[in-house]
């Protein structure tokens, strides 16, 4: 799988899961402190985050980090 699948199955999962959850952008940004901005870059696949960012992410949405980058097809 190249860097940008990964990146767009994230993106993907990580905002699926969220709002299934009923959980906003907002939330997840007084949950870790990150903006706004770069939590929509990161669902449209627009930023290469790191693996503590990552694995925070997961954490929002009680999902694995395999969990966020698997395939959705």
């Amino acid at each position: 799988m190249d860097e940008q699948k990964i990146l767009e199955n994230f993106g993907f999962h990580f905002k699926l899961y969220r709002k299934r959850l009923k959980i906003t952008q907002d939330d997840v940004v007084e949950m870790t402190g990150f903006s706004k901005s770069y939590i929509s870059n990161v669902e449209c696949a627009k930023h290469n985050l790191s693996l503590i960012n990552a694995i925070k992410l997961a954490q929002v949405v009680n999902k694995s980090l395999d969990d966020m980058v698997k395939d959705f097809d």
